[in-house]
């Protein structure tokens, strides 16, 4: 249970430093292209891609009032969003373990 807890603990921490790093060069670079559109091309247009995928589903956050979540307390969703990614992650490994392991046992004579 806690060796459990602990790695998608860590593919939480994972995915939230991964989403940190990918939001900040995405800013980067639509700073540097701000003036010209094409500017970023595809790096920048597979990072906004990448950034909507890791934020998956509180890229809606953005729909809601500042006041909500004001300063640093943004940082209470984007960590439940990494929880959670961490949790479904963790699960599809495990579940994708048990049909593999189920496979190779059945094949035996």
């Amino acid at each position: 249970m806690i060796r459990s807890l602990s790695i998608a603990a860590g593919l939480a921490a994972a995915h939230f430093f991964a989403s940190k790093i990918v939001v900040a060069l995405t800013v980067h670079m639509g700073t540097f292209a701000a003036g010209d559109g094409p500017a970023a091309g595809a790096l920048g247009n597979f990072l906004v891609g990448l950034t909507r995928v890791l934020y998956f589903p509180i890229i809606t956050l953005s729909l809601y009032s500042r006041r909500w979540f004001p300063g640093e307390w943004v940082l209470v969703p984007i960590i439940a969003n990494s929880l959670l990614w961490g949790v479904a992650i963790y699960a599809v490994i495990r579940i994708f373990r048990r049909v593999t392991r189920g496979r190779a046992e059945s094949k035996q004579p």
